[in-house]
C-alpha cells in the first residue's frame, strides 16, 4: 500500500512523538512511522543489532542504548533533563571543527516547551532562578567562582513518552500513527535533490511506500545516522554527504571515578530536592563561562554520588541492601537495565555475605529506608524518586566526572556488509576519545579541589594516582547512551550534514530531527535540546505550509 500525508515522520521517540502532536494541533496532516510496537518487541528490537563483529571498546550493547517500540529510548532512561548552555554555542577554540550555524537564542524559545513534553517542570537551570531553593549553598558559605554549584539537572517523571501519549497520538484528528512499520530507504528522485518516497516494511519483510510534502527523520543518533547511509541510491555516499561529514564527528560523554571530596562541614546538599512544583532537582559542580575560555575547559559538570555500591567494603547496610535488591529480579523494575549494569557490575563473584552482613549490622535504618524509598520510587502516584544518598558522616562523597567529549573525525558510524532481517546493512561504531578529553577530566577536579581549598570549604582526595587510566577504564562499555554528532548542523555542506531549519543539504524536504545533529555534545545529555529543536522544527513546518496555502489562495 501507498500511505499519503502531509508530513511524514520516521520515529516515534520523544522527538517523534512531540512532533507529531505539535504538528497535529497546527492542523497540518501526519503519518507517525515507527519500526516496533506499542511495547517491546524482540523482533523488532533485533533489527536494531549492531554489527556482530562489533569490536568498539567503549560502545555499550544495542540493547541498552536503542530501542526500537512506540516512545523509543525514553523506555530506558532515568529521566535526566539537562539545557545545553550559552557557551556551547559559541565559536570556541577547543571545537573549532564544529561551528554551530545557530546560537543559543535560537534554542533558547523552545526549551520551556521542550521541558512540558519531558515533564520536568520550569525551564530553570540554576538554582537563583528558583527563588524556593535560592537562599541556600550546596555547601554553606561556599561562593561561586571559576568553579560553580548552582546550576542543576531537573528530572522527569520518569516520562516513559510511549505510555504518556499513546492516547493522544491515538486521538489527535490529523495523525496517524503507523506502528510495526520499518523506514529502510528514503528514495530520491532521479536527479536526488528532493524525495520521491520512503520504503517501508512490515516486520514480515511486506512493502509499501509513503509519500509526503515533508519528511522528517526522527530517529535516534544511531539510526539516523544509518538510515541516511543506506539510502544511496542516487547519492553513493547517503544522503546530505557532500561534505564527508555523514557518520564521522559521532559523540557522547567523557565519564568516571576516581575521587572524592572531603568538606570541612556537613551543610552540605547532598541529595535531590524538589521545587515547588514537586519537581527533583540536583546541584552539580560546574566550571564558568570565563574560566572554560580562559583556560580553553571543555563544558563539564560534576555532581556528587554514593560509594560504589557493589563493594561491601563501604560499611553501609542501606547500601547493601540496594545492591542485593539490584541483583535480584525485582531490580530490573527499578533502574533502567543500563544504570543497574553499571551500578552492581563487580569483578569476580558478587560478596553476597559480606552484604548481608552490613545489612544485619545496620538492620532498622535499612529497613526503615526500604520502606520509605520503595514508596518513593515505585508506589507514590506522580513523580518517582530518581534516585537515592547516603548522608556521609565523615562528609566525604565520590564525584561523578560527566564530561564534553571533543569532536573527532576518526569516531564514527559506518554500514557494514551484514543485513539485518528486513535487508538493511547494519552498522558498526569506531568511538574515539583523545587523550585531551581524559586529561580534562583531572584538570577539572584540579579546578574544583583549588575551588574548596581557597574557600575553606574542603578538598579533593584522589582514588588513583592516574586519573586519565581510571577514566578510561570506567568507560569500558559504557559510551553511547548520548548519541550525537554524526548528522551536524552546519552553515553548508561542506561543513555537515543538515542546515541550520534540520534539512538535508542538497535534499529539498528531507529533515533530520535527531540529538545526532548537534555539533558539540556540552555537559548535558541531548534529549531536552533535541526536543527543543524538534518543537522549532515542527513550527518550521507548519509556518512553511500556512505560507505556501497563503500564496495558492
Amino acid at each position: 500500500m501507498t500511505i499519503e500525508t502531509d508530513v511524514a515522520i520516521v520515529g516515534a521517540g520523544p522527538i517523534g512523538i512531540a512532533m507529531a502532536l505539535e504538528l497535529a494541533r497546527k492542523g497540518v496532516e501526519v503519518a507517525l512511522i515507527e519500526s516496533g510496537l506499542d511495547r517491546s518487541d524482540p523482533t523488532a528490537q533485533q533489527l536494531a543489532d549492531f554489527d556482530s563483529r562489533q569490536d568498539d571498546y567503549f560502545h555499550t550493547r544495542s540493547d541498552l542504548a536503542l530501542r526500537r517500540a512506540l516512545g523509543g529510548a525514553s523506555a530506558l532512561w532515568g529521566g535526566r533533563c539537562v539545557a545545553y548552555d550559552p557557551i556551547d554555542f559559541e565559536n570556541r577554540p577547543i571545537t573549532a571543527d564544529a561551528p554551530w550555524p545557530i546560537g543559543y537564542e535560537d534554542v533558547a524559545p523552545y526549551l520551556q516547551r521542550a521541558c512540558d513534553w519531558a515533564q520536568c517542570g520550569r525551564a530553570a537551570f540554576n538554582v537563583r532562578d528558583v527563588p524556593e531553593l535560592a537562599d541556600r549553598d550546596m555547601v554553606d558559605g561556599l561562593p561561586d567562582g571559576d568553579v560553580r554549584t548552582t546550576d542543576l539537572e531537573r528530572w522527569a517523571l520518569p516520562t516513559r513518552f510511549g505510555r504518556e501519549y499513546r492516547a493522544d497520538l491515538r486521538d489527535a484528528p490529523s495523525l496517524t500513527l503507523w506502528t510495526g512499520l520499518t523506514c529502510t530507504e528514503v528514495v530520491t528522485d532521479a536527479g536526488g535533490d528532493s524525495v520521491d518516497h520512503l520504503v517501508v516494511k512490515t516486520l514480515d519483510g511486506r512493502e509499501g511506500r509513503v509519500v509526503a510534502t515533508d519528511y522528517v527523520v526522527a530517529t535516534g543518533g544511531i539510526e539516523a545516522t544509518r538510515l541516511l547511509l543506506a539510502s544511496d541510491r542516487h547519492h553513493p555516499a547517503g544522503l546530505g554527504n557532500a561534505g564527508g561529514h555523514l557518520g564521522r564527528w559521532y559523540m557522547t560523554h567523557v565519564e568516571g571515578r576516581f575521587a572524592r571530596v572531603k568538606f570541612n562541614t556537613d551543610k552540605v546538599i547532598h541529595q535531590h530536592e524538589r521545587d515547588n512544583d514537586g519537581v527533583y532537582v540536583r546541584r552539580r559542580f560546574t566550571l564558568s563561562p570565563g574560566v572554560q575560555r580562559q583556560l580553553n575547559m571543555p563544558n563539564v559538570a560534576v555532581w556528587l554520588v554514593n560509594p560504589p555500591i557493589s563493594d561491601p567494603a563501604h560499611g553501609s547496610g542501606i547500601l547493601s541492601a540496594v545492591y542485593l535488591t539490584l541483583i535480584s529480579p525485582v531490580g530490573r523494575l527499578l533502574l533502567a537495565e543500563a544504570i543497574r549494569e553499571t551500578h552492581t557490575k563487580v569483578e569476580g563473584r558478587p560478596q553476597i555475605r559480606a552484604h548481608l552482613r552490613n545489612v544485619v549490622r545496620d538492620l532498622l535504618p535499612s529497613i526503615r529506608f526500604a520502606v520509605t524509598f520503595t514508596y518513593a520510587r515505585l508506589i507514590r502516584k506522580g513523580r518517582k524518586a530518581p534516585g537515592f544518598f547516603v548522608k556521609s558522616a565523615e562528609n566525604r562523597y565520590a564525584l561523578h566526572y560527566h564530561g564534553e567529549q571533543l569532536p573527532h573525525w576518526d569516531s564514527r558510524i559506518e554500514l557494514t556488509d551484514e543485513r539485518d532481517a528486513l535487508g538493511m546493512r547494519k552498522i558498526r561504531t569506531h568511538l574515539h576519545f583523545s587523550d585531551a578529553d581524559y586529561e580534562y577530566a583531572r584538570k577539572t577536579v584540579e579546578l574544583i579541589d583549588a575551588h574548596l581549598r581557597d574557600n575553606g570549604a574542603g578538598s579533593v582526595e584522589w582514588l588513583t594516582d592516574d586519573a586519565e587510566d581510571s577514566v578510561r577504564t570506567f568507560m569500558r562499555g559504557w559510551a553511547g547512551f548520548h548519541q550525537s554528532g554524526t548528522t551536524r548542523m552546519s552553515a553548508d555542506a561542506d561543513g555537515g550534514v543538515v542546515d541550520a531549519n534540520l534539512q538535508v543539504h542538497g535534499v529539498r524536504g528531507l529533515y533530520v530531527a535527531s540529538t545526532s545533529v548537534l555539533p558539540t555534545s556540552s555537559q548535558a545529555n541531548p534529549t531536552l535540546v533535541g526536543l527543543a529543536l524538534g518543537v522549532r522544527l515542527a513550527d518550521h513546518l507548519a509556518r512553511a505550509r500556512s505560507k505556501s496555502a497563503a500564496g495558492e489562495s
